[in-house]
């Protein structure tokens, strides 16, 4: 016999049985289905989420006071170690201070409160603007009283009209609108980029501001430096003007990201493993069966062998229908799992990562079926050579 007339009788045996095969193929169908659904929603929370870093860019370094490290110096950056840092740092390419802060600013007859941050001129992420433009070196280097604005501060301050041209006036003085940005849907880092409410000023403008105080440094290393030895050369020289027992920390925000979303990864992997197990509880239901289909069929093996059915004959029969109950399973457990991950991954990962990137089926489908395929061979397989091996003349005396 050919392999698809071993096929052909498996799924008449398994038609003719099918409440039996039904219930047998449940394990199957939804280790197939989670296993199929957790991959598609992890590749796509993946790229999603560096979808969405991506468009911040790399924001380098920060470095900042540790104060959460008792017995020891608990330290205020101030303006002038910037041009310290400047000038002594060797591998650093730009070294700018951050500056972050909650103003009230009147609207109306309503006072309102806005996340008041600083920026640069040197532009590393990809936001798109609504209106106007980003700054300019010029800006920075007059320390011009301009201002960027988030969509919803905007909205807040001047309604839907046009905010380029019109003025904001902070901590008493009359900021210029020169851009504002478009919407961004980065769901839950939607905070990297400030608040909802954030209003963006050149650091030199906010260094002028009253009470201003620096936060941390961002600093870019220059190409082929790595960041564990530029945030030693910058703590290094910081603790040379604070004292040796001033604190300091430093984070790479692209190791951060790639962190994150390895943990990404390696939870999808986890969750995984629970479809996996199905799969091989499944595996074990379908030897049960298949091993009690050769106790029912033993009569049927002993006259098949005595009309000439050779042994490989019988082990293919009995390895064909274990193929056909996984088999089946796995693209009924394809099919659900597909419009699990589909349903899911429009709300679920949009409301994570911004946005929902398209999922590439065919790996995740491949190796799903080819594994269902693998289970009934590997539990089919014991049943099978069972039957085989059975005597005819034991075969034909069996009741």
């Amino acid at each position: 016999m050919k392999l698809w007339e071993f096929l052909s009788s498996a799924f008449d045996t398994l038609w003719a049985n099918r409440t039996r095969s039904i219930l047998t193929m449940i394990g199957i169908v939804i280790g197939t289905a989670a296993v199929i659904a957790i991959f598609a929603l992890g590749q796509s929370a993946s790229s999603s989420i560096a979808a969405t870093l991506g468009m911040f860019g790399d924001q380098g370094i920060f470095v900042f006071p540790d104060a959460g490290a008792r017995r020891l110096k608990t330290v205020q950056l101030q303006w002038q170690d910037v041009a310290i840092v400047r000038d002594g740092c060797t591998r650093c390419l730009y070294v700018f201070p951050v500056y972050d802060e909650f103003v009230t600013i009147r609207s109306g007859h309503a006072l309102d409160a806005y996340e008041l941050q600083s920026d640069t001129d040197y532009i590393v992420d990809r936001l798109p603007m609504a209106e106007g433009r980003r700054f300019s070196s010029a800006d920075i280097d007059a320390a011009r009283p301009v201002a960027d604005l988030l969509m919803p501060a905007k909205q807040r301050l001047f309604g839907d009209g046009p905010a380029v041209g019109k003025y904001v006036r902070i901590a008493d003085r009359r900021f210029l609108v020169v851009g504002v940005y478009a919407p961004i849907s980065a769901g839950i880092f939607s905070g990297a980029g400030g608040s909802d409410y954030t209003i963006n000023i050149p650091y030199t403008t906010f260094h002028h501001l009253p009470n201003s105080q620096v936060l941390y440094l961002q600093i870019f290393p220059k190409p082929g430096e790595s960041a564990a030895a530029v945030i030693d050369d910058v703590v290094g020289i910081l603790k040379r003007v604070h004292g040796t027992r001033a604190a300091f920390e430093g984070q790479d925000f692209s190791q951060q990201a790639n962190t994150f979303l390895s943990i990404i990864a390696y939870v999808a992997i986890g969750i995984s493993a629970i479809g996996f197990i199905a799969l091989l509880v499944g595996g074990i239901g379908v030897m049960n069966i298949m091993l009690v289909s050769v106790i029912e069929r033993t009569r049927e093996i002993g006259i098949r062998k005595a009309i000439g059915a050779s042994r490989r004959d019988i082990l293919w029969q009995f390895l064909a229908e274990a193929i056909a109950i996984t088999l089946i399973g796995g693209l009924i457990g394809s099919i659900i799992g597909v419009g699990a991950a589909l349903a899911t991954n429009k709300f679920l990962i949009t409301g994570f990562a911004g946005q929902a990137s398209s999922i590439n089926w065919l790996p995740i489908l491949v190796a799903s079926l080819s594994f269902s395929v693998l289970v009934g061979l590997f539990f089919g397989t014991y049943p099978a050579a069972r039957a085989a091996g059975l005597s005819p003349i034991e075969c034909l005396r069996h009741e």
